[in-house]
């Protein structure tokens, strides 16, 4: 049985944080924390607070100037309203969103898998006035994808490997020892999303190099990343991208 702090030790931190100025908040430490991005936003998805790292990834050099913008001024028009439904989540309920594995694109156009925390800011009066977060590289470059839960990383190894062809959920299940059932719900518990939009996500991922890299035509790119065909990779690219296979070659290239 744990014992709850005295009251004395209560308001030896409240003092403690009290005498902190805010400019010099424990979110500075951030700053010096490599590979790792911070914010905060208010109610209505404005960023008021960010490390160093997250300016410099969209070009700020002065805060000032970063202060106000949402993340419609700074992402495709799809994911930032995928990051602002999330947002609105932990807003409405306060509950924190965490571990989140997803597709994020830097403003050249590189995509890649990042794992994503938020949670509520609370005000003094107990009300959620906000969002904060990290977000940090899951692969640094790599097309690997590990899970909390090692019972996972046949599929991811096997996704990984062979997501240009169809992959039948049973038979990922079946390399960690699961059922369907619980595969996709251990899936869905620890990435966020089931297996078939993962292996749809990494397929778009891999799409973006041969856009950014090659001058194929979209219909041999659209097969060689595992699509049926270019309606069905134009679709995809432009739900999980924010732009079309063509916008998307014609802003990065």
């Amino acid at each position: 049985m744990s014992a709850s702090a005295p009251p004395d030790a209560i308001a030896l931190r409240e003092r403690f944080l009290r005498a902190i100025p805010p400019e010099r908040h424990f979110h500075r430490l951030f700053d010096h924390l490599p590979g790792v991005l911070f914010f905060a936003k208010d109610v209505e998805g404005r960023l008021l607070a960010a490390n160093r790292g997250l300016l410099q990834l969209y070009g700020y050099q002065r805060e000032e100037d970063f202060w106000g913008v949402t993340d419609f001024d700074l992402l495709p028009h799809s994911l930032a309203e995928k990051f602002r439904q999330d947002d609105l989540k932990v807003i409405e309920t306060g509950d924190p969103l965490l571990a989140i594995v997803e597709i994020f694109m830097n403003p050249q156009g590189i995509p890649g898998w990042f794992l994503t925390n938020k949670l509520p800011i609370i005000s003094t009066t107990g009300d959620v006035i906000g969002v904060m977060g990290t977000i940090q590289s899951y692969d640094e470059g790599k097309r690997e994808i590990t899970s909390p839960d090692a019972s996972l990383a046949p599929a991811l190894r096997h996704i990984g490997a062979h997501f240009i062809r169809e992959i039948p959920i049973p038979k990922l299940a079946e390399m960690c020892g699961l059922s369907v059932r619980q595969f996709e719900r251990k899936f869905k518990q620890h990435l966020k999303t089931n297996p078939q939009q993962f292996i749809i996500k990494t397929r778009v991922y891999a799409a973006c190099d041969d856009l950014r890299r090659t001058s194929k035509a979209l219909a041999s790119i659209a097969t060689s990343s595992g699509f049926y065909d270019q309606a069905a990779f134009t679709r995809q690219f432009r739900k999980h991208m924010g732009v079309t296979p063509m916008a998307y070659r014609r802003q990065f290239r």
